[in-house]
């Protein structure tokens, strides 16, 4: 991972995008911050577009307030 600091090395968004393209990039904003800039795969691309889907999330929030199942404890436990 190659660490670039805008405070000292002012560096262009295309000149980031490039260095991005071989390695991901931690960069230090002058005013402190932290960002990581790398490549997205489709994997990253699906998350995104999930945690933006209000039917996706209705969906969970739904999952999360069922009842039943098993505990992973009692079926280790049995294994």
């Amino acid at each position: 991972m190659k660490t670039v600091d805008l405070a000292r090395e002012p560096r262009t968004l295309a000149e980031l995008l490039t260095l991005a393209k071989r390695d991901s990039i931690l960069i230090h904003s002058a005013t402190g911050e932290d960002f990581l800039l790398e490549p997205a795969d489709d994997f990253d691309r699906e998350v995104a577009m999930l945690g933006q889907s209000e039917r996706f999330l209705s969906f969970l929030r739904e999952r999360s307030q069922e009842s039943g199942g098993r505990p992973l404890a009692d079926i280790r436990n049995k294994g």
